[in-house]
């Protein structure tokens, strides 16, 4: 379930633009941790669309009252379709799909194409995500909520 309780805050996801309608918290998966990716289907999540979403940035010491030191970044990757593996190409970015890295008040276009969405953290001493769309690295086993 997208809600389990963990140690990690959870990117925000609404069904309407500008952080309105239906919302759900959804925990970054544990790829981090040297697991596999966890991609949810809209219906899975109760959302009808993605039209917002809020990607959270945990400060790397949350008792520092300048939290200017970042610990985590949340990353959400959105697809138009279901991503049985992973893109064989980058030009496939923006066509099939999308990668946010912060609060999005509007998916635009996106908010009707979006299908499937997955959440997940790069932490400062975790397993190195950036590029795992790139056709040179390692891809992970997929496991997809429908």
């Amino acid at each position: 379930m997208p809600n389990d309780l963990g140690p990690k805050i959870g990117a925000r996801l609404y069904d309407a633009a500008y952080y309105q309608g239906n919302a759900i918290t959804v925990r970054p998966d544990a790829w981090d941790r040297g697991e596999g990716a966890v991609v949810y289907s809209l219906a899975y999540l109760g959302l009808r669309r993605l039209g917002s979403l809020q990607a959270p940035v945990e400060s790397s010491d949350p008792g520092n009252p300048f939290r200017q030191a970042i610990g985590c970044v949340t990353h959400i990757t959105v697809w138009a379709y279901r991503p049985d593996t992973w893109p064989d190409h980058l030009d496939e970015h923006g066509t099939t799909w999308q990668r946010y890295s912060g609060d999005t008040a509007d998916l635009g276009t996106w908010a009707a194409r979006t299908k499937y969405v997955r959440v997940w953290q790069q932490t400062s001493d975790g397993l190195f995500d950036l590029d795992l769309l790139t056709e040179d690295s390692f891809r992970p086993p997929i496991t997809i909520m429908e």
